[in-house]
């Protein structure tokens, strides 16, 4: 492959997260926007208006198009027969978090991916969060000691119209599945594996046949404790996408979200406050507590993303998010909600 040419990149799907892509393949210079794949006609002018061709069909895309790679952005339970079909072509891929809403389809896509010789991306984008990028930095460096623990929260407010989408009120459309997803692949990316999973959940105020709340319980293969609060009924700042700003449609509050645990120092995330005990003497709670705040500065993680794509498929670097990892956070997501259903801890690794 040349690696000089901007790579050839066609988005299928041209829903919300497709059309963020499509933008952001249309500012970056390394890319160029090699077509829209999408059954419903409108988008057929938003791919003129974007200077690409438009396809309705994958057949068609497969036999007409010149794309050199992939972005896939479609419902979730097409992500695995969609990128079959594309890595048999010989398409490179970046398929849209989860990597499929089935394992086992999962499964069969990165084996395709592997025999055709492609390259497979997951798009769990908060991977390239700065503010994920920076702890990952501190726990590298053993700035915190030992991590002992780790607390996530993820509780907001979904308004009513939100359920007018039918498939939001069924299992599977709650915030486990839906939005907890992001947070437990963050756990596994900062903290490793995830040995077992035990979660209760409750529908006591919408009283739809899915999760509103979920308490949740981890332990990681390193032995790590995790505890997470997830909900989509309460009034709330306390979430990735309030904390981080990271989400235009969700208004910053720019509280913490995370708090993680270690013998040395605790950080608190993403404020990036990093509590620990200076001075002479033994530590301890008698101590007084001394802490300081990092400084992040804050980027566009889907940009991100991109260039690492482009790196990924030009350049040979080691994909952060790969196939097998996305099984792995497909697993354990799938897991939690196995939990919530059986009443019984769930092991993972």
């Amino acid at each position: 492959m040349n690696t000089e040419s901007p790579l050839r990149i066609a988005v299928i799907g041209a829903g919300l997260i497709g059309r963020r892509h499509i933008q952001h393949i249309m500012a970056e210079p390394r890319c160029q926007l090699a077509g829209v794949v999408e059954p419903n006609p409108a988008a057929k002018t938003f791919a003129e208006h974007a200077g690409t061709a438009y396809f309705s069909d994958i057949e068609s895309f497969l036999k007409e198009g010149n794309a050199e790679a992939v972005i896939i952005a479609t419902p979730n339970v097409t992500h695995a027969p969609i990128g079959i079909k594309c890595a048999e072509a010989g398409l490179h891929l970046f398929v849209e978090k989860p990597i499929d809403s089935d394992l086992k389809a999962a499964t069969t896509l990165v084996e395709a991916a592997n025999k055709a010789g492609v390259k497979l991306l997951i798009g769990h984008h908060r991977r390239f969060n700065a503010y994920i990028e920076a702890t990952k930095r501190i726990l590298e460096e053993g700035r915190l000691g030992t991590i002992t623990a780790v607390n996530v929260l993820w509780t907001v407010l979904k308004p009513p119209s939100y359920f007018e989408v039918a498939w939001r009120r069924e299992p599977g459309g709650g915030p486990v599945f839906i939005n907890l997803i992001h947070d437990i692949d963050n756990l596994r990316y900062l903290f490793g594996n995830i040995e077992r999973i035990y979660a209760e959940s409750s529908n006591s105020m919408r009283r739809y046949p899915v999760e509103e709340t979920a308490v949740i319980t981890i332990r990681f293969c390193s032995g790590v404790l995790g505890t997470v609060l997830s909900s989509d009924v309460v009034a709330s700042p306390y979430n990735f996408e309030s904390a981080t700003g990271e989400n235009p449609l969700l208004s910053s509050a720019f509280q913490d979200c995370y708090r993680i645990f270690g013998t040395k120092a605790t950080l608190s995330f993403p404020d990036m406050t990093l509590w620990y005990y200076s001075g002479e003497g033994e530590p301890g709670w008698e101590v007084p507590i001394s802490y300081e705040r990092i400084e992040v500065e804050r980027t566009v993680p889907f940009e991100n993303q991109l260039r690492h794509f482009c790196d990924v498929v030009c350049k040979g670097v080691d994909p952060r998010c790969s196939g097998e990892e996305g099984l792995k956070t497909l697993e354990t997501t799938l897991a939690a909600s196995k939990a919530m259903c059986t009443g019984i801890p769930v092991m993972c690794s």
